[in-house]
């Protein structure tokens, strides 16, 4: 029924991103959707549950696009299972006697699937809301998509590290804030092998870098970029990739996702990732009302699987035990 491609999708996607183009539409599309709301009938309230599900399928689409830096990600059909593979180098070259016989290597691969589950929201509004506009949809969907987003990217932070806790440099370590001495191993490994690496944490963990790379030295651009951003965007030629990380419910002390943990992710194909993350099919979308109640309520669906696969693990895990008290 509806697309990211469909107009009024466009209109609601340019709301949420601030880039409203003409306010007449978008005020016509927030009246399409109070004309719904009043229908009351079963077909107008899937339409605005369809349009919810597009509007958040596409939010998380394009907010966990950095999940692909990080793991080797599919995505398929709804009911299709993934087939990953994990590459397993055992080319060698050897030196023997001229016309001699070498002996055969060859490169092989393993291919494995993961189990999905589903991670789900399920909001409710109030009848009149809707039909008065006083609840936003666009903005509901915002919400919505950001939950499952944190959702998922905390089953992957929790799978890595459950994980990479108990391995040595180059694959983890820690340290009271982030030292070079614990630190730069992981990151020069990384580089070596994938020919450059990227560093990804929460916005706190990143601010030390700055003190790091020796800020008193650095480029007048560097300065600049520190002084607008509160962090320079690289390190040792490594950029550097924030995570969203919102406070949770009802405090100002504590985020959703650990601000400690620090990934360095090199720069290889996708087999060679030990992360494995598989989306099966797009947000599902259904919805109910309570008659009693006047109560509208959605619930929405993604199915999504996370492993850890491979013997050698391209990737660095840093923990800072300072940001961890």
């Amino acid at each position: 029924m509806y697309n990211k491609d469909s107009r009024i999708i466009e209109v609601f996607s340019n709301q949420a991103k601030g880039n409203v183009e003409d306010a007449n539409e978008l005020r016509d599309a927030h009246d399409y959707i109070k004309e719904l709301a009043a229908k009351a009938s079963p077909e107008s309230r899937f339409e605005i549950s369809q349009i919810m599900k597009v509007l958040i399928d596409d939010n998380l689409e394009e907010s966990l696009d950095f999940i692909e830096l990080i793991a080797d990600t599919v995505v398929t059909d709804m009911d299709e299972r993934a087939l990953f593979e994990v590459e397993y180098n055992g080319l060698q070259a050897m030196w023997q006697a001229k016309s001699g016989t070498t002996r055969r290597s060859e490169l092989t691969s393993q291919r494995f699937s993961i189990d999905t589950e589903e991670v789900s929201i399920r909001p409710k509004v109030n009848f009149n809301d809707l039909v008065t506009g006083k609840v936003d949809v666009v903005h509901l969907a915002d919400l919505a998509s950001k939950e499952m987003e944190v959702k998922i990217v905390q089953r992957i932070q929790d799978t890595i590290y459950d994980a990479f806790k108990d391995s040595e440099i180059p694959n983890y370590a820690s340290g009271s804030g982030i030292t070079k001495g614990a630190f730069d191993p992981i990151l020069h490994a990384m580089k070596r092998a994938g020919g450059n690496a990227t560093i990804i944490g929460d916005g706190v963990a990143l601010t030390q870098f700055t003190e790091l790379a020796g800020f008193g030295s650095v480029p007048e651009a560097l300065a600049i970029e520190h002084n607008q951003n509160g962090r320079i965007g690289t390190y040792l030629g490594s950029p550097l990739v924030q995570l969203y990380n919102p406070f949770a419910p009802n405090t100002l002390n504590e985020t959703r996702l650990r601000q400690d943990l620090i990934y360095v992710v090199p720069n290889v194909q996708d087999s060679l990732k030990p992360v494995k993350v598989q989306f099966e099919g797009d947000v599902q979308a259904m919805d109910d009302t309570d008659i009693d109640s006047k109560v509208y309520e959605f619930r929405f669906d993604q199915r999504v699987g996370v492993a850890i696969a491979g013997v050698r693990h391209l990737l660095g895990v840093y923990e800072d035990l300072q940001l961890g008290k």
